[in-house]
Parts: C-alpha cells; structure tokens; sequence
C-alpha cells in the first residue's frame, strides 16, 4: 500500500511540475551578455595639419565589434555642456582597419574633419555583428585643435 501510494504522489508531482512550470512567467530569454562589448579608454588628440587621431580600447566581446560609426560636430564659440549632440558627419571605421594588434582589444584611425572648427564633440557607436544586440554608444568627449584651446571660452562648472 505504501508503494502504491508513493508511486500516486511521484506521478502527481510530476503532473503539477508540467502544468505549473517553474514559476517564471513568460518566454526564457536567452543570456546575451557573453556577447556584447563596450568601450574603455578612448581619446584623441589633433595635429598640426588638421587630422585627429583617435584611440580606445574595447572590452567585453571585443571579437563581436563589425565596425564603428564616428560621429563629430564642429565646435565654435562657447562649449555647453548640456547642449545636445549635433552630428555634423560621420565616419565608419572597419574594426578589422583599425585593431592594433591581432587580439583586438585596442584600435587606432586616423581622420580629417570635413567641416572646420576650433573643437569637435565627438563619440563612437559601435555595431555588433549580431543585429539583434543593440549598439554601443561612447560619452560625448571634446577634442580641441592644436593651437586653439586657448581661443574657446568653456563655461565654468555649474553654468
């Protein structure tokens, strides 16, 4: 008798385990995490004929980086820092042109702005290979032509 009723609750059990589940409600969502990247330490710095070069590293799923869109705007005048971003051009970088070395971590391009300016606000958009992960945007950093940081007034903290 005791058998009988063991193998009645092992069934019933099981009976409650396929129509209730395992509590989580919804589709599963499948962890994309392995494959996304971000962007470290970025900088870039301007020369004397007009080009800038920029340089950064990629952590994360750096493999997974199909190419870059570089995305300036022309600064004259002022500096705001709540101004929004403007893009004026855009650049697309291959991430296979721009890798430093073959572990493509670290990446470097050169590029001469197509409209003039003392200073461009600039950030990177990183696309995955995969197209259903989203893009990876960078901060809005502000790089200064040689010779003209002095000539931008830049508003002080709390403007």
């Amino acid at each position: 008798m005791k058998r009988i009723f063991g193998v009645f609750l092992a069934f019933s059990f099981c009976v409650l385990m396929v129509f209730t589940g395992c509590g989580r409600k919804g589709a599963p969502v499948p962890d994309y995490s392995v494959d996304e990247f971000a962007f470290g330490a970025l900088k870039a710095e301007a020369a004397a004929d007009g080009s800038i070069t920029f340089q950064g590293t990629v952590t994360g799923a750096s493999q997974n980086l199909e190419y870059m869109v570089l995305e300036m705007q022309a600064v004259d005048g002022e500096l705001c820092e709540g101004c929004p971003f403007l893009a004026q051009d855009q650049y697309r970088i291959d991430s296979r042109d721009a890798w430093e070395s073959d572990s493509g971590s670290s990446f470097s391009f050169v590029y001469r702005p197509v409209f003039s300016g003392e200073a461009y606000r600039w950030r990177l958009i990183g696309h995955n290979l995969y197209s259903g992960l989203p893009d990876v945007t960078s901060p809005m950093q502000t790089v200064f032509m040689t010779g003209a940081s002095g000539a931008l007034s830049a508003p002080v903290s709390g403007e």
